[in-house]
């Protein structure tokens, strides 16, 4: 099913630090579209939780060094 989460971000301080987040989320197969709002530390993805889950979106975002928070 299709789902829009919006996840906490920590760590990423930087514009280059979002964009290296987004783009990696942007390629993982069952992703729609990916945003972020930097002042607020939180990254907006739309996904199909059939495909790919929130738990396997978190592990690839911390193993980048960063925290994703579910």
């Amino acid at each position: 099913m299709r789902r829009l989460n919006y996840f906490m971000l920590k760590g990423a301080k930087t514009e280059e630090d979002y964009r290296k987040v987004i783009e990696v989320i942007e390629k993982l197969e069952g992703v729609f579209d990916v945003d972020y709002e930097i002042t607020a530390e939180v990254v907006g993805v739309d996904y199909d939780d059939r495909i790919i889950s929130k738990e396997q979106i978190k592990n690839i975002v911390d193993s980048l060094g960063y925290t994703l928070i579910i």
